[in-house]
C-alpha cells in the first residue's frame, strides 16, 4: 500500500507464543473493528497502533475486496485528517511501519474484520505489533 510518497511494503516472518497471540489478536481486532480512537493524551505507541491498524485495514481492502490503491489511500488519509494525526502519520513511511502494516494486512481474514489465525503472517504480525 502506498503509505506515503515512494513507500512500498516489505514482508518479514517470525514466531511467537500462542498464549500471547490470543491477547494480541483480541487487542488488534478491537482496534480494527472500530476502537481506532486516538484520545488527546494518547501515547506515541497507542497512536502508532491505531495508525498501523487503519493502514492495514486499507491494505487488506486492496488485497481482498478489490479496492483501488487510490480508494484505500483516501480512506487512510481521511482517517488521519479526521483524527488530527498528519504530523504523526509521517511514521507510516518508516521501515518499521511498512513492515507492521504489511504483516497485519496479510494476517487479516478475507473480510478485513479480524485475523486468519492460520495465516503464515499471523504470528509475525503479532510480534511486530508488540515491537511498536
Amino acid at each position: 500500500m502506498a503509505l506515503g510518497p515512494n513507500v512500498s511494503i516489505e514482508v518479514l516472518q517470525g514466531h511467537s507464543h500462542s498464549w500471547r497471540r490470543c491477547w494480541r489478536s483480541a487487542w488488534t481486532l478491537c482496534a480494527l473493528l472500530g476502537a481506532l480512537q486516538t484520545p488527546l493524551q494518547a501515547s506515541e505507541t497507542e497512536t502508532r497502533h491505531a495508525m498501523a491498524a487503519m493502514a492495514a485495514f486499507a491494505e487488506c481492502k486492496i488485497l481482498n475486496a478489490g479496492y483501488s490503491r487510490d480508494r484505500a489511500q483516501n480512506i487512510l488519509n481521511t482517517w488521519i485528517s479526521n483524527k488530527g494525526l498528519k504530523k504523526q502519520a509521517e511514521w507510516l513511511q518508516s521501515a518499521q511501519a511498512i513492515r507492521v502494516v504489511a504483516l497485519i494486512s496479510e494476517a487479516m481474514n478475507k473480510s478485513c474484520n479480524g485475523f486468519d489465525q492460520n495465516s503464515s503472517q499471523f504470528i509475525p504480525a503479532m510480534e511486530a505489533i508488540d515491537q511498536l
